[in-house]
């Protein structure tokens, strides 16, 4: 199906030409002659193709086992693919994300949280979200004041709320200084009241807000609503919104990966 570049590529793996074709370019820094192993088997699949593979599932959120019918191999290679390409991936993509994350840090940023579906989990407990009324994870997210993404902190069950999520997820420990006397400032929602950072004001019990309350909850809430567009930007990986169907184990993982990898979509230069 893929000879040296797929078409269409920005559709299938999220990524414009240059920025697959560098990707996969330091991929093979690391993973040397892959198409001729001195020892083992020759893979089925050619490298650029099997980065697309990566791409391509965790874009649109496609079983192995299609994924396998369309790239004309089993469905053990796929899974295969995404266990040994997924720590390259992250460590290649470390360049873009540790920028990003010096950068965002001189700045003030957003914080808000979605909840990423993974269904009903044996073993698995506060999954279920009453607010969202879904079983899933409950992801933090770091914007700038432009809506681009800064951090993701780890994986809480998605029962937990916002300010709960917060601190578990090690979003308010990477960011501490944000919110201390004199940081650069970090803004968030009516569901992070009580930890210490910028947030709407709540209406007092039995009274309205007095018009600079509701003037001052406007201005926040103009702000926050950038971290919005982060967010539907990270979860155009459809593997973080349609229902995640793999291993449990996996998916603080899976989240690193696109965390990055939308860092470096926005973020790298254009190669062409």
């Amino acid at each position: 199906m893929i000879e040296t570049q797929p078409p269409r590529c920005e559709r299938m793996t999220g990524l414009d030409a240059g920025q697959l074709t560098e990707l996969v370019s330091r991929v093979r820094e690391v993973v040397g002659d892959w198409e001729r192993p001195p020892i083992s088997r020759p893979p089925v699949l050619p490298l650029f193709t099997a980065v697309v593979v990566v791409l391509f599932g965790l874009r649109h959120n496609v079983a192995d086992d299609v994924v396998a019918e369309l790239f004309g191999c089993s469905q053990a290679t796929i899974t295969c693919y995404h266990q040994r390409l997924g720590p390259i991936l992250r460590w290649v993509l470390r360049p873009e994300t540790e920028g990003r994350h010096v950068q965002a840090h001189r700045e003030g940023v957003l914080v808000d949280g979605f909840i990423a579906p993974v269904g009903d989990r044996d073993g698995y407990a506060d999954l279920y979200s009453g607010k969202k009324h879904v079983s899933g994870q409950n992801v933090q997210v770091v914007a700038d004041l432009d809506g681009h993404l800064a951090d993701v902190g780890d994986p809480v069950p998605g029962a937990r709320h916002d300010a709960a999520a917060f601190h578990l997820s090690g979003i308010a420990a990477r960011w501490a200084g944000h919110y201390t006397l004199g940081g650069p400032g970090m803004t968030g929602d009516l569901g992070y009241q009580g930890t210490g950072i910028i947030t709407p004001d709540r209406n007092p019990p039995g009274r309205d807000l007095t018009d600079a309350q509701k003037t001052y909850n406007t201005s926040v809430n103009r702000i926050r609503a950038a971290v919005e567009r982060a967010i539907a930007h990270l979860t155009n990986w459809k593997i973080l919104k349609t229902g995640y169907r793999r291993i449990m184990h996996d998916f603080p993982d899976i989240l690193r990966t696109v965390t990055m990898l939308e860092i470096y979509r926005v973020w790298a230069p254009t190669f062409e």
